[in-house]
Order: structure tokens, then C-alpha cells, then sequence
């Protein structure tokens, strides 16, 4: 796991400056169940600015587009793939003003890493 580009990345999601230190150290924990072909994933978050107790809960199918809310209560387009011990997560318009977003997270030894 690492932060390469996460600077760029917080400025195109328009994440305020005086924020970055802050969103790097966090963390994020994801849990994941299924039930057959559906995913769910529960996220929380201890970066500053998004409460401890404050969770965001996604379903989904691989392969199909559906409605993700994240932490900061935005609602995007996504569509999330898995090959080969990889997640793939695309936006396509990340930020409501057409940003295409491709977020990769590798599942390894029963923990999802960035």
C-alpha cells in the first residue's frame, strides 16, 4: 500500500488543501460479506473531519454499474471489477464534473490493501 499520486488525487476530488496531512493518516477499514453473487461492503474512516461511528454501506454486483455513497455522503456511478486479486473501482465522473476515477485495491492474505 502507498499514497503515489494521492496528492493529485485529493486535488481532483477537491479535497481542500489544508486536509491532505490529515486524510493521509487515516485509515480505512473495509468490511466485506456476499451472499451469492452480491457484494457488500461496509467502510468507515479515521481521518479527521468524517466521525469514527460514521459508516457508509454499499451493495453491489461485479461487473454492474451501480449508485456507491461514499463517507462524505457523495453519491457516484461505479462499477467495480475483480481479476486475478484485484479490485477495480471506475468512476466515471468521480467529481460531477467528468473526472474518470480508477481506483485499484489488491486482496491479499484476507486484507484489502491501496
Amino acid at each position: 500500500a502507498g499514497n503515489e499520486n494521492l496528492d493529485a488525487y485529493l486535488e481532483a476530488t477537491g479535497c481542500p488543501k489544508e486536509y491532505f496531512d490529515t486524510v493521509k493518516s487515516g485509515t480505512l477499514t473495509y468490511d466485506f460479506s456476499q451472499d451469492g453473487d452480491v457484494i457488500t461492503c461496509r467502510t468507515s474512516s479515521t481521518a479527521l473531519g468524517v466521525d469514527d461511528r460514521k459508516v457508509s454501506t454499499n451493495t453491489f454486483k461485479f461487473g454492474e454499474e451501480f449508485e456507491e455513497v461514499g463517507l462524505d455522503g457523495q453519491k457516484r456511478k461505479a462499477t467495480i471489477s475483480f481479476t486475478g486479486g484485484k479490485m477495480t473501482f471506475v468512476y466515471a465522473d468521480f467529481d460531477g464534473k467528468g473526472t474518470r476515477c480508477t481506483m485499484v485495491k489488491e486482496v491479499a492474505d484476507g486484507k484489502l490493501t491501496e
